[in-house]
């Protein structure tokens, strides 16, 4: 790999902190199989060693597009605890310089620029970009990037005052937004089924006739391209897992806005049900009106998920992600609540550390290449905000962000990698992020 590994702090001192949270309804997926059945059964009263007691509510919220260099890049938590952030690339030395959260453009980030970028292309790279229509533009926007400070100070104060930032997640697939929600619910794209094809683009949902491109997962990296697939698939989501045990989810997201937000919309089992909720801002309302259900997922619009190319002021993405926060932490809901917040892809980014070739725990499947076709990207920032959060650290756990399935399931009393996919190569739930001896901490509004 052309990445350098090397791991090199700078310090830019941060004083900043965010919080977050999920909850819903039903949903039933008939393929769960009886043995499943039985373990959830006979496992609702089982909890992780590092589980909490206290958590009643998991709220999963996902922004887009950013890896640790580009927008926590100088964090630290305190004078002497620092993110693993550079303001050059320790090979090339090419210097990261500032770009907006409202950047016009924004750098490619598929499969195959991942492939490009993981096996030697950062140096000297200027990305190729696309406009707010998806289109191809001219641009010379050099990837070499990181977010001005003044414009990620919400981010800073979330990861200081409230919550702390994990610096070593790595996105859990190689590419763009779809895939990445769809691994987000139920830690894969497809490739767990027979024909091991995985999805690795798109948008559009299950009413679509339109294909896109799916990658053989039995192929070594950089894997084949297998046949082209329309985005619906029907394996088993963290939500079935949950209706089993007897728990409620609900999914918000604005599927008229970006249907490839709304991963639920691409599930056939899923798809319209009433705990997908097509609009964002709702959950804001149900919280104020005391309804939180055990696990929730809260998606942006376009025009506050940080997504380059999207956002008309910067200010936009973090004042969305501030709002969540403040409703769930001045809620009744704030003291048995745990909000985990991630950015769903690098987004094209440049970021130092070199994706893991191989599962943080155990092994592959024998079917799947060494390493395999389709995971792990770059690193991207993933935050837990909570009253039991390790505040005024940083976490260096190497996880993807599906540890956050694995939260939910050690909560809920889910088996532990109970969906059989990458769910079972995380290390723990972020246990490492979590201190639930400790007093519950109050909400700092921000």
């Amino acid at each position: 790999m052309r990445i350098s590994a090397t791991r090199a702090g700078s310090a830019v001192a941060a004083t900043f902190a965010v919080s977050f949270i999920t909850g819903c309804t039903s949903g039933t997926f008939s393929s769960v199989t009886p043995a499943l059945k039985s373990a959830l059964s006979q496992s609702q009263a089982i909890r992780h060693k590092s589980a909490s007691t206290q958590l009643k509510h998991i709220v999963v919220v996902i922004q887009e597009n950013r890896t640790v260099d580009d927008l926590f890049n100088g964090f630290c938590a305190s004078a002497t605890v620092c993110a693993n952030t550079v303001t050059a690339d320790p090979v090339s030395h090419t210097p990261l310089r500032p770009v907006s959260l409202a950047a016009p453009y924004s750098p490619n980030h598929d499969h195959g620029t991942f492939v490009v970028q993981a096996s030697g292309g950062w140096s000297g790279t200027v990305s190729a970009c696309n406009n707010n229509s998806g289109q191809p533009i001219s641009c010379n926007m050099n990837v070499f990037a990181y977010v001005p400070h003044r414009e990620s100070a919400t981010y800073f104060k979330l990861a200081t005052v409230d919550g702390l930032l994990s610096d070593a997640t790595f996105q859990t697939n190689q590419g763009p937004t779809l895939p990445a929600h769809l691994y987000a619910i139920a830690g894969q794209s497809g490739g767990y089924d027979p024909d091991h094809l995985a999805l690795i683009e798109g948008s559009n949902s299950c009413s679509s006739q339109q294909t896109y491109a799916q990658i053989n997962m039995t192929t070594p990296y950089p894997g084949q391209l297998g046949q082209s697939s329309v985005p619906c698939k029907d394996f088993t989501t963290i939500f079935d897992l949950l209706v089993k045990a007897g728990h409620t989810w609900r999914y918000y997201s604005n599927s008229a806005d970006h249907s490839f937000y709304s991963a639920t919309q691409n599930i056939q089992h899923l798809y319209n049900s009433p705990n997908f909720i097509p609009s964002p801002t709702q959950f804001l309302t149900d919280v104020k009106n005391g309804q939180l259900e055990d696990v929730t997922f809260v998606m942006p619009s376009g025009g506050q998920s940080d997504h380059p190319g999207w956002v008309n002021h910067p200010s936009y993405g973090p004042q969305w992600v501030a709002s969540v926060m403040n409703a769930i932490g001045t809620s009744p809901f704030w003291n048995t609540t745990a909000v985990v917040l991630w950015w769903d892809d690098w987004g094209g980014w440049y970021d130092h550390v070199a994706p893991p070739t191989q599962p943080f725990v155990g092994h592959f499947p024998s079917w799947q290449g060494n390493p395999d076709p389709f995971e792990y990207g770059f690193r991207v920032p993933l935050v837990v905000v909570s009253p039991y959060a390790r505040v005024g650290q940083i976490d260096h756990t190497r996880r993807s962000f599906v540890s956050a399935l694995r939260l939910i399931e050690e909560t809920f009393g889910i088996p532990a990698g109970g969906l059989g996919t990458t769910d079972q190569y995380e290390p723990d739930g972020l246990d490492s992020m979590f201190n639930f001896k400790q007093k519950p901490s109050p909400y700092t509004p921000l």
